[in-house]
């Protein structure tokens, strides 16, 4: 077998096996989340959005949503985004919208709209 062959199909298996790897750790994370997050409220800050296309050439709409929340204990501010793809939000500027977050790093969170 061609060395630059071999190369390459080692290259594609790790590719994909890394790939494999980062879903499943996103998904044991916000099953994680799920069962042992907290759940706070948070307000929405700002909701933006931009249009584009598909690789095949379709319109999409992209909306970024923020909510903030302060953590009355420390005082401290969290900003928490989520992307909303192609449909626009039920929720608003000012609106209060759930959100769960790793009680011990609320930088670990789920925003789900």
């Amino acid at each position: 077998m061609d060395r630059t062959v071999l190369i390459a199909i080692l290259l594609i298996t790790g590719t994909l096996v890394l790939t494999f790897a980062f879903v499943i750790y996103q998904i044991q994370r916000i099953d994680w989340l799920r069962h042992h997050g907290k759940r706070i409220i948070a307000m929405v800050t700002s909701i933006r959005h931009e249009t584009g296309k598909t690789s095949s050439g379709f319109s999409r709409d992209n909306y970024y949503v923020t909510a903030t929340w302060t953590n009355p204990w420390s005082g401290k501010t969290y900003a928490f985004w989520t992307w909303v793809m192609n449909r626009r939000p039920e929720y608003t500027e000012g609106s209060l919208v759930p959100v769960l977050v790793d009680p011990t790093n609320p930088k670990r969170y789920i925003l789900d709209l």
